[in-house]
């Protein structure tokens, strides 16, 4: 690695926590400032640390396998937003890389207790709760961790910490517990590393819970200039996320509706009649289930919209439902009920499950009841069909408890696929990671990031084309040309960013963008990185498509299931379909511009133009 005459004067701890969970160990390790350098922190460094200790063979539930967190120069710096770190593993769900990314208290409070980053490795000897405290660490032993929902395991965990200090929590539930592949880490009390599974991996290694807080000052280059760069933010963020603090995410469920994009009963379309669909739009959550805002550390926006059902079977129910799950557990499930997605959602954090794949195999159950392939005889009695509410908070729980279908179901869509391929038609995925909640028919581009996403199928790694081609209106969202270059420009921004430790939400406040502004990371290290971020989202792109080529990925993969060639039957996007023409089009100009090969690999010379040649070993 290209060794950078740069001294950091802020941002950056230089320490890395490492607990062998299966001996106690606990080691404090330096990092290396050309590392910064080169992939900032986060999700770049995170995908350093995968490249260099996962290997191919390692098996996600395995012994062997890590799980480490990373946070960026950002997470935790006294500015608005700073809330983000992420977590690196092998996944349950898709089997290969996981890059994924959380807000809550948990990153900043690590870096207050002086690291950088942590990595759990080995097997508890029982199961356990890791509590840091500066740099301390102690274990928790109890059988009794077993069992627990999150919220009970969460506080459980803070009742027995010493009171009148802050702490920062990440839990998982029951479903974690039983190997279900797409299970979440809770962190704090509502946020998540939802996508992939890590909180399978967690469990494996017998981790009910971690604690962390600290007392460490947070190093900054400029305090000063960080305050006034935080004033003007905030002033800009008040006008321009106006709508995330009134509505949310929820905001988008009408207009994506309202343009054919919104996956309808298990993508079986992309459209209902706006007076079905406002049962579930975010003037209806507003109106009738609001109770307050949430935000997330530092934050001004608050765009966390707390509900709870006041009324009718679903009455006590409360959750912060963001677009994903709510496009997902409602609309793709034919429920147009707020309340049931709301007891959905919670059930999903309760029990420790990522509510898009959950809300996707929902999807599949449903549909597969509807064609006749499954009965109530397979399912423990349940049946289950689009629009019933009360059976999806159910089978919820049957997916968490594997019970009935939850045997099958519980294993992600590639472990389906293994055992029952006649189903594969009906399962929504990429690389075994299913759809967010727009449906690529409705504007293509959305398939490329889909197709092209370092972690499979996903809107925010994927490249988030919502705003340029849905939205806009400014682009043909039905023609290949020029989706190539707007995911990869998407992709390489978000890269950077899940580097910094920012929330995306927040970052026009500063202004980085596809030509960021230098003010902001110079004021917290001292150093200018802005003429180099897109540069270093492009590195951990290419790092991270080496590691997935080591892992067995090429074009063969960049693939979208049969459903999105098949033509939309009714609404605005009616007779569209993403063809393997359109695919192969965008999936051409895409890896042209990337620099990769026709089979969608870094040639040698874009490898020495990032300084990733250490990857042709």
């Amino acid at each position: 690695m290209m060794k950078a005459n740069v001294t950091f004067q802020g941002g950056y701890l230089f320490k890395r926590l490492r607990i062998d969970l299966s001996t106690r160990q606990v080691r404090v390790e330096e990092i290396d400032p050309a590392e910064y350098y080169q992939f900032l922190g986060g999700r770049g460094m995170g995908a350093l640390w995968y490249w260099r200790e996962i290997a191919p063979d390692v098996r996600p539930l395995g012994a062997e396998n890590k799980i480490g967190f990373f946070a960026g120069p950002m997470t935790g710096a006294p500015l608005i937003s700073t809330t983000k770190f992420q977590c690196a593993t092998k996944s349950p769900e898709t089997g290969r890389y996981l890059c994924a990314n959380s807000s809550g208290y948990f990153g900043p409070y690590l870096r207050e207790a002086g690291f950088d980053a942590l990595i759990l490795e080995g097997v508890s000897p029982s199961w356990t709760a890791v509590v840091i405290e500066n740099g301390a660490v102690r274990f928790v032993d109890d059988e009794n961790w077993k069992g627990l929902k999150t919220v009970d395991a969460r506080r459980r965990l803070l009742d027995g910490l010493p009171q009148g200090r802050r702490w920062a929590t990440m839990v998982v539930g029951p479903a974690a517990e039983n190997e279900v592949a797409f299970s979440s880490i809770m962190v704090d009390d509502g946020r998540a590393f939802g996508r992939g599974g890590a909180g399978a991996v967690l469990a494996s290694k017998r981790v009910k819970a971690l604690a962390v807080r600290g007392d460490h000052k947070f190093p900054v280059y400029d305090i000063e200039k960080c305050r006034a760069l935080t004033k003007n933010a905030i002033e800009f963020l008040k006008t321009s996320r106006a709508k995330h603090r009134m509505l949310g995410t929820a905001q988008f469920i009408e207009p994506v509706n309202a343009l054919g994009a919104m996956p309808t009963r298990n993508f079986q379309t992309t459209w209902e009649d706006p007076e079905t669909a406002s049962g579930v739009i975010a003037q209806t959550m507003r109106e009738k289930y609001f109770v307050r805002n949430y935000a997330c550390y530092r934050c001004s926006i608050a765009c966390g919209q707390m509900t709870e059902v006041k009324e009718g079977e679903f009455a006590g129910a409360a959750a912060r439902p963001e677009y994903e799950s709510i496009g997902i557990l409602g609309p793709s499930c034919g429920v147009y009920d707020m309340a049931a997605v709301i007891a959905a959602n919670q059930a999903c954090d309760e029990l420790g499950m990522d509510t898009i794949t959950a809300g996707n195999m929902l999807g599949l159950v449903m549909e597969l009841f509807q064609r006749g392939l499954v009965s109530a005889a397979d399912n423990d009695g349940l049946e289950v069909h689009f629009g019933d509410g009360k059976a999806l908070v159910q089978m919820l729980h049957f997916f968490a408890e594997r019970r009935g279908l939850g045997k099958i179901i519980g294993k992600g869509a590639l472990g389906i696929i293994a055992e029952r391929p006649e189903w594969e038609p009906y399962i929504m995925h990429s690389r075994g990671l299913t759809f967010a909640a727009y449906d690529p028919r409705g504007f293509h581009g959305m398939g490329l990031s889909y197709a092209t996403s370092s972690r499979g199928a996903c809107h925010n790694v994927g490249g988030y084309t919502v705003y340029e081609e849905l939205l806009s209106g400014k682009v043909d969202r039905f023609s290949p040309q020029g989706k190539g270059a707007m995911v990869k420009s998407l992709q390489d921004v978000r890269a950077y960013i899940d580097s910094t430790g920012l929330c995306t939400v927040a970052r026009g406040g500063f202004q980085l963008t596809n030509q960021p502004n230098t003010e902001v990371l110079l004021a917290i290290t001292g150093y200018d990185f802005a003429p180099r971020l897109v540069e270093i989202g492009e590195r951990i792109i290419n790092l991270e498509r080496m590691i997935l080529k080591r892992e067995g990925v090429d074009r063969r993969l960049d693939t979208l299931p049969p459903r999105m060639r098949e033509p939309v039957p009714n609404g605005p996007a009616a007779g569209h379909a993403v063809t393997q023409e359109i695919l192969d089009a965008m999936l051409d100009e895409y890896y042209q511009l990337r620099g990769w090969d026709a089979n969608g690999l870094p040639t040698a010379e874009t490898l020495k133009k990032f300084d990733l040649e250490f990857t042709l070993v």
